[in-house]
């Protein structure tokens, strides 16, 4: 089970990410939406890996 903090975290590591590739795209004006998905998505799965090894090591 996740903490409510660790869900906290993971929503703020996504958001943040996403906003860093919107900004880095729309510099250049290259905007894509797919791209900033599946940044998103590898943020998420990142941070969801990360939060696994840590709980599996509090259990």
């Amino acid at each position: 089970m996740v903490d409510a903090k660790y869900i906290g975290l993971i929503v703020l590591a996504v958001f943040s990410g996403s906003m860093l590739v919107y900004t880095w795209l729309s510099l250049y004006n290259r905007y894509d939406s797919s791209v900033v998905f599946y940044a998103a998505l590898l943020i998420f799965s990142f941070s969801m890996m990360l939060v696994r090894a840590k709980t599996a090591q509090i259990n």
